[in-house]
């Protein structure tokens, strides 16, 4: 059993949550159906089970055993539900041979929450869960996620101060970190982050004033695998102070304004080099709307950052991106500003929408400005028994470094259709040349979904699905990124049946918890920093019930991925099947079941994992008081 580098303590409470729910559900089998103690109520049902397990692998040694597991769901509340309420819920032994527990291996630990004072001037709440030896899941964009196993925990707390006419408080604290290995890598990973937030609000003479704080901390540790990167660090913390003031204006309008300070450290070590990065980010921003005419609307809004590159750097650190500054500390700065207005024609079912924009910014030594104007229209109605919505844009783009204009197009239809027992539903998107966050960059790229499905009889349905689409920088190679996905389903009484085939491709960055897509521009970024990707994964699943009580569920899914990075390709694969019987004779459950798990990673350079887990077994609910 692997529970990270505090097993002593690991199997410590594995063992006081055993001893405790094996207790507390042997009590409940003798106490009455309800349990009232003077001003408190309280409620405790649960699961317990024993059967035989057989546990299989190639990088550990087989373990065969006759083992017990328990669940148990405890709550209640104190005088009024609104006063004092909880809730806790231990397990030990849990697998995925549970489908309440997506675990690969056997897992235990507990979730709890509890409320306080509900519906009062000071309301306050507090969670905690805590999982050893779970599955998780490293993640790659578009595609089936790898499996990790590890321990989690997570504490939260919420409090609030509310009366009326005076400020309004809240405070909130979060602490929350998880330590995994990926099958097949096995090298060691963790994520911790901590925040913590108070917030105002207030009205007085008509306006709108709130103002707070916030601190996010964020410790991120990415062993060595998946695309050739060495091992890497990343301690962030961050500092926010906020305030705004809104008040509504004439014409059913209203004003708004904020503004925010912000201080950022980030600590980045890897191959045995520390980068330490410090930055400040002020922004301001205001907003005025007026709806003077009853289908008109129009306003105009401002934006001010002091910190370009700091604010592109948040970006990614909000996205849990473990990556170096994008650029050196240069001065930097962004002025946007906007002007919109939309007109609503309901007898003729269209909308009609007008932006004008002017950017200027400074990155990179380098001075930028653009306008741009855009218009649409919107079309929305019946049309041949069904629905139909179709949008059409143009985009005019003016950059201070050349003397052309660009023009761009936005387009977008989609229909959807009911026709006896068949439903259909389609859409396509196209764009081009339409401007990213970064003047001087423009993106282009299309999309569709649809569907069609059939009734059959009153309780049967068939049905198939597809989406697809494709994003890139315009004229800048290597910045594609493109995915599809197809399904279909098929479901009759007591049988259903399902199956997928998804496809991905493109340019991600790596974080603690697997791979996402860029937030900002690629070409701004350091290419060491940059993962290409393309893969396949396709699954099938079917569950049948032949007679009453007896369920029968299978699956199987398949992944298989490229990954490129700092010069080294790996080629990755996941299989992963199961099945799962179980028979329910009134409080009893029968179950077995069989799962396998097959993961590998070339660049490892180690045999792929191979872990089966073998299970049959009894289980008895008890709704004890």
């Amino acid at each position: 059993m692997t529970c990270g580098k505090e097993r002593a303590k690991c199997h410590c409470v594995k063992r006081i949550l055993t001893i405790l729910s094996v207790l507390v559900l042997a009590f409940g089998a003798r106490a009455a159906a309800q349990v009232k103690t003077g001003e408190a109520s309280m409620n405790l049902n649960g699961t317990i089970s024993a059967g035989y397990g057989d546990d299989t692998s190639n990088v550990a040694a087989s373990d065969h055993s006759i083992y017990g597991a328990a669940a148990a769901d405890f709550s209640g509340f104190y005088y009024n539900p609104n006063f004092l309420s909880f809730n806790v819920e231990p397990f030990y032994n849990q697998s995925r041979l549970n489908s309440t527990y997506a675990s690969m291996t056997a897992a235990s630990g507990v979730s709890a929450s509890a409320a306080i004072f509900g519906g009062s001037h000071f309301p306050g709440s507090i969670s905690y869960s805590s999982v050893f030896n779970g599955s998780g899941n490293y993640g790659i964009p578009g595609l089936a996620n790898y499996t990790t196993h590890g321990d989690s925990d997570f504490l939260a707390l919420n409090w609030g101060v509310r009366f009326k006419d005076r400020p309004s408080l809240n405070v909130n604290f979060s602490d929350g970190g998880s330590s995994y290995s990926t099958y097949g890598a096995e090298a060691l990973g963790t994520v911790h982050e901590d925040t913590f937030s108070a917030n105002s609000a207030y009205k007085i003479a008509g306006f709108s004033l709130n103002g707070g704080y916030q601190h996010v901390g964020a410790q991120a540790f990415t062993p060595e695998f998946l695309a050739g990167e060495t091992s890497q660090q990343n301690n962030t913390g961050s500092n926010a102070f906020t305030a705004g003031i809104g008040h509504t204006l004439p014409w059913h309008g209203g004003f708004s304004a904020s503004a925010s300070h912000m201080n950022l450290a980030e600590a980045y070590t890897s191959s045995g080099s520390t980068t330490n990065y410090k930055t400040s980010i002020d922004t301001l921003t205001s907003g005025v709307n007026f709806g003077p005419l009853t289908h008109l609307n129009v306003g105009a809004d401002a934006y001010y950052t002091d910190n370009l590159v700091g604010t592109l750097q948040n970006t990614l650190l909000a996205s849990g991106v473990i990556a170096p500054e994008t650029h050196p500390q240069l001065s930097s700065q962004a002025l946007t500003l906007t002007g919109n207005a939309n007109y609503v024609i309901p007898a003729e079912h269209i909308t009609l929408h007008a932006l004008m924009e002017r950017e200027q910014q400074t990155l990179v030594g380098r001075t930028l400005a653009s306008d741009m104007y855009n218009g649409d229209a919107t079309y929305s109605n019946r049309l041949w028994g069904g629905q139909f919505t179709g949008v059409l844009g143009l985009t005019r783009t003016s950059v201070s470094t050349t003397s052309a204009s660009l023009l761009g197009l936005n387009t977008s239809v989609s229909y959807s259709h009911s026709i006896r027992r068949w439903n259909v539903q389609g859409g396509f998107s196209y764009s081009q040349d339409t401007q990213t966050v970064l003047v001087g960059y423009t993106t282009s790229g299309y999309g569709y979904n649809g569907s069609l499905g059939r009734r059959i009889g009153r309780r049967s349905y068939w049905g198939a699905y597809a989406s697809g689409e494709r994003s890139l920088l315009t004229g800048e190679p290597g910045t594609a990124n493109a995915s599809q996905s197809y399904s279909t389903s098929f479901s009759i009484p007591r049988f259903s049946i399902n199956g997928s085939y998804m496809r991905s491709s493109g340019n991600s960055l790596l974080t603690a918890t697997g791979l996402v897509p860029t937030p900002i521009p690629v070409s701004v970024l350091p290419a060491s920093a940059v993962v290409y990707f393309n893969g396949d994964s396709y699954s099938v699943g079917l569950s049948t019930s032949p007679v009453r009580g007896l369920t029968f569920t299978a699956g199987y899914a398949k992944a298989l991925s490229t990954t490129n990075g700092s010069g080294s390709t790996s080629s990755n694969n996941n299989q992963n099947m199961y099945f799962v019987m179980t028979y329910r004779v009134r409080k009893l459950v029968f179950s077995a079941g069989y799962s396998n798990l097959v993961q590998g990673f070339s660049i490892v350079g180690t045999p792929q994992t191979r872990a089966a887990s073998y299970y049959a077994g009894i289980s008895r609910w008890f709704n004890f008081f």
